[in-house]
């Protein structure tokens, strides 16, 4: 699928019951939605259930709304489930099209995911029944492990570093950056103090309330073999620490169904840090191949 987006999220174009929209691609997000005032316009109907929903920023509720058809990329689907939420991005366009809304974990975790941002690209794969599959990327790449949350197992949880602090975030392709807890960031020693001297920014939550995020510079972040140094990052009152989008636009990462490990592959020139627990793996050759 080709991304229509430069920058942030990746945005990916789709229809609703013949309508042309376009999809924000959030891996963070649990639920597929769709933003209120897109219900009506596209024609969706209402089941009139509702389910609560916890993200970033606390809990909302949402109503189950469903489309008779939804087209992506060459494939067409009948009575797709969405759920009604949201505000704050209603009434952005991207070439014309709306973004209508977002999919989420429980579409997504259906197929082996692929971004390719570098190249503009977003592709999903229905690898059910094949095992041991890698990327047939040119040149190298690495494994870097996951693991699931025991409450929603759709989450993908990256162990990374933080000036040398051990932590977990969540990949969130949905999120434009990378976000840090108040607790992750004093576990790497910053403190209150340390954030009050740093420049505020405004963010929005699942709810669409305002939330305190402060731009604070690190010595280091580290994910798997891949270093950063001084990074500026965002912090916040959050229950998670996201690894957001500005991570996927300068690597290659495919996040395979059977999820123990994503793969990564950098867009640059690159040196390693010490010795990684994987090397790099050869696509042609099929060295480290999983199992």
């Amino acid at each position: 699928m080709p991304v229509l987006n430069e920058q942030g999220s990746p945005i990916v174009k789709a229809s609703i019951n013949g309508h042309p929209v376009a999809f924000i691609v959030d891996t963070g997000s649990l639920i597929t939605a769709i933003w209120p005032q897109q219900v009506d316009k596209l024609g969706l109907y209402s089941t009139f259930r509702q389910v609560q929903l916890r993200g970033v920023g606390g809990d909302t509720l949402g109503t189950v709304v469903t489309a008779r058809a939804m087209g992506l990329g060459a494939a067409t689907v009948s009575d797709v489930s969405f759920v009604s939420v949201g505000k704050m991005m209603d009434g952005r366009a991207i070439n014309g099209i709306p973004v209508a809304g977002l999919l989420g974990a429980d579409f997504l975790s259906s197929y082996d995911v692929v971004f390719d941002l570098p190249n503009h690209q977003v592709n999903l794969y229905d690898v059910r029944g094949c095992k041991g599959l890698i990327p047939r990327w040119s040149g190298g790449f690495y494994s870097v492990p996951t693991d699931e949350d025991h409450i929603d197992q759709t989450k993908i949880i990256v162990r990374v570093k933080l000036d040398g602090h051990p932590m977990d975030a969540i990949l969130d392709s949905g999120a434009q950056h990378t976000l840090i807890t108040t607790d992750d960031a004093g576990g790497a020693g910053v403190t209150k103090a340390d954030l009050a001297k740093d420049h505020k920014g405004i963010g929005f939550g699942i709810d669409d309330e305002k939330l305190v995020r402060f731009m604070h510079r690190f010595e280091s972040f580290q994910i798997g073999p891949f270093h950063f140094e001084h990074p500026v990052m965002s912090v916040s009152e959050t229950d998670h620490s996201l690894l957001g989008a500005e991570f996927l636009r300068r690597h290659r990462v495919w996040i395979p169904r059977a999820r123990n490990e994503i793969f990564v592959q950098p867009t640059g020139p690159f040196t390693p840090i010490d010795s990684p627990a994987t090397a790099p793996a050869d696509a042609a050759s099929g060295r480290n191949k999983p199992e």
